[in-house]
C-alpha cells in the first residue's frame, strides 16, 4: 500500500511538508498489548479492581505497534492525559518509545524516540531517520503513560504493509506488581515479559499494575476469561502481608481454573526477597510454594513454580536491582531467563 496525504489524519501542527500521520488502530498497523484502543483492562473492570487499577490500567506498559515500511524516517506522536512520576523511572521509560526492527527472525534495538511534551501541548513526537529498505517494525509504547490516541507518521510516497504474526501468536499473560509492570527498567521494552516476548518470537500481554496487584475478584475474573497460551501469576510483592497472600492467592488460582482448566500456569515468589521484612517475604514464599503443591497434589499437571529468591546470582544480587527493590536492567534479564526457560517450554509443545 503507498502512502498518500489523502490517507493521513491532520493534527493540529500538521503542514504542507509534514509526514502523512496515519491512526495505528487502523490497518495494516498491528496493535498488541491492549484491550479496548489504549487500555490494558476495560474501564468497568478496572475501576470494579480499585482506584490505582483503574488509573493504571490505562497506562500502556506492554503496548506495542507492529507493521512494514521503507520509508526514510519514521514519526511517533501521541495524545495524553496522564503519565506517572517517580524516582524509579528513567525518562526513557516512563515516555520514551523503543523501536525494534526484525532481521534474520530477530528484533534487533535500533532507537528510543525520547519523550517530548511542547510547552502548552499534551502530545509527545520525536523523529528517527533510516534508510529507505523495506523493514518489519516493533515500537514499544512507554510504561506509565496513558494516551488517548496514537500517530505514525511517514514520507509520503512510501509503502506500509501488515508484518507477519508472531511465531506464537496466542499471549502470554504476565499478572502481577510493578516489577511486572517493569518499574526499574531504563527503557520501555526492557521489562522481563517483553524481554521474553523478543527472545521466543512470542505475543503477550502485560497486566502488571505496580503497587495494586492484589488478586481482587474481578480482575481474577477478568484475567480467567482472556484468550492466552500460558498464565503467569507474580503478584507476592504486592500483597500487603501474609494474611492477605493467604486469602487471595490459591482462591485467584481457583477463579483462574474454573475456566481455564488446562491452561499452564507459573506461580512465581518476589524476587525482591531482602526488600523490607525478610521474615515475612520467606513465609509468603513458603505459602506460594505449597499452593503450588497442594494444586499438583490435587491433580493440576499444567501448575509450575518459580522461586523468586533463586533468580538473581548471589554474587550479583546488589547489583541486579535500582533500588533494593526493583530490578533494574541486569536484573530483568534475569529474571527473563527464569521465566523465559519454562514458558518456552510450555509453548514449544
Amino acid at each position: 500500500m503507498t502512502v498518500t496525504k489523502e490517507m493521513g489524519v491532520m493534527l493540529p501542527h500538521t503542514t504542507m511538508n509534514s509526514p502523512v500521520y496515519l491512526d495505528v488502530k487502523n490497518a495494516p498497523f498491528k496493535l498488541y498489548g491492549f484491550d479496548n484502543g489504549f487500555e490494558r483492562v476495560p474501564a468497568d473492570i478496572a475501576k470494579a479492581t480499585s482506584e490505582k487499577v483503574e488509573c493504571l490500567a490505562r497506562t500502556s506498559a506492554g503496548g506495542r505497534v507492529r507493521f512494514r515500511t521503507n520509508s526514510d524516517y519514521i514519526v511517533v506522536h501521541g495524545d495524553y492525559d496522564y503519565t506517572e512520576n517517580s524516582t524509579v523511572w528513567s525518562i526513557a521509560a516512563q515516555v520514551g518509545f523503543d523501536i525494534y526492527f526484525t532481521e534474520n527472525g530477530k528484533q534487533r534495538f535500533k532507537g528510543v524516540f525520547a519523550g517530548s511534551k511542547p510547552e502548552g501541548q499534551n502530545y509527545s513526537e520525536n523523529r528517527l531517520r533510516f534508510t529507505n529498505e523495506m523493514k518489519d517494525v516493533t515500537i514499544y509504547f512507554p510504561m506509565v503513560t496513558a494516551f488517548t490516541s496514537f500517530y505514525i507518521g511517514l514520507h509520503e510516497g512510501c509503502e506500509i504493509e501488515a508484518v507477519d504474526d508472531y511465531k506464537y501468536e496466542t499471549p502470554v499473560v504476565f499478572y502481577g506488581s510493578s516489577i511486572v509492570h517493569g518499574v526499574g527498567a531504563g527503557r520501555a521494552s526492557n521489562s522481563y515479559p517483553s524481554i521474553i516476548s523478543r527472545r521466543l518470537d512470542c505475543n503477550y500481554r502485560n497486566l502488571g499494575f505496580g503497587g495494586a496487584a492484589k488478586a481482587e475478584k474481578p480482575i481474577m475474573e477478568y484475567i480467567a476469561g482472556l484468550d492466552m497460551s500460558v498464565f503467569v501469576y507474580d503478584y507476592d510483592h504486592n500483597a500487603p502481608d501474609y494474611e492477605h497472600l493467604l486469602n487471595t492467592h490459591y482462591e485467584g488460582y481457583k477463579i483462574f481454573r474454573a475456566k481455564q482448566p488446562k491452561t499452564p500456569v507459573i506461580m512465581a515468589s518476589r524476587v525482591d526477597i531482602n526488600c523490607g521484612n525478610r521474615a515475612e517475604n520467606e513465609k509468603c514464599r513458603a505459602l506460594i510454594r505449597s499452593n503450588y503443591e497442594r494444586a499438583k497434589a490435587e491433580g493440576d499437571e499444567n501448575i509450575y513454580f518459580i522461586d523468586g529468591e533463586q533468580i538473581y546470582p548471589d554474587s550479583l544480587r546488589d547489583e541486579c536491582t535500582c533500588d533494593g527493590c526493583h530490578p533494574n536492567d541486569m536484573g530483568y534479564s534475569y529474571m527473563a531467563d527464569a521465566f523465559g526457560k519454562i514458558i518456552k517450554e510450555l509453548i514449544e509443545k
